[in-house]
């Protein structure tokens, strides 16, 4: 058995020229500044819950559309910046890996403090309010940010493409 050399249909989504606009670092920028502004109006959120009310309906609600929220926002990141991190590195060019792994290392002690933040403040949230869901909802958003570090770094610091070359 071999693997054909076609891309697959993400890796072939990613190249498309029609995405091409969502490239440009403008572009870029505003997509990582929505998705940090939203998780951290769910982490405050979450935090207001926990000092008031506990679990209620509209931190549900509000929860609920902030991760529906999340998913165009992401989809926009991930095109802007070629799917990088979800795809194959056999479907990338030496470049593309380059700037794949320089984005991990950079945000590697970042993503370690924020991970473990996530489990600090999950267990000390969980500690002072009784309120397990908070906890989780706080522990996951601080958790799922630490893995959105390296996308992130990647969509900021990127140079513009030249107009007549892949990334």
């Amino acid at each position: 058995m071999s693997i054909s050399p076609d891309q697959t249909y993400l890796a072939r989504t990613f190249d498309d020229g029609r995405y091409a606009w969502a490239r440009r670092r403008p572009v870029r920028r505003r997509a990582v500044a929505a998705q940090i502004a939203l998780f951290l109006a769910l982490v405050v959120a979450t935090l207001i819950c926990a000092a008031t009310t506990g679990w209620s309906t509209w931190f549900f609600l509000v929860w609920t559309a902030g991760m529906l929220g999340f998913i165009p926002l992401h989809s926009l990141l991930n095109l802007s910046i070629r799917g990088v991190f979800d795809r194959s590195s056999r479907s990338m060019d030496e470049h593309q890996q380059e700037l794949r792994e320089r984005s991990y290392v950079a945000v590697a002690w970042p993503a370690w403090g924020l991970n473990f933040t996530a489990f600090a403040g999950a267990v000390t949230l969980v500690a002072l309010t009784d309120e397990i869901g908070l906890g989780l909802c706080l522990g996951f958003l601080l958790w799922m940010a630490a893995g959105l570090l390296a996308y992130w770094h990647l969509a900021w610091t990127a140079p513009d493409e030249p107009a007549d070359a892949d990334l």
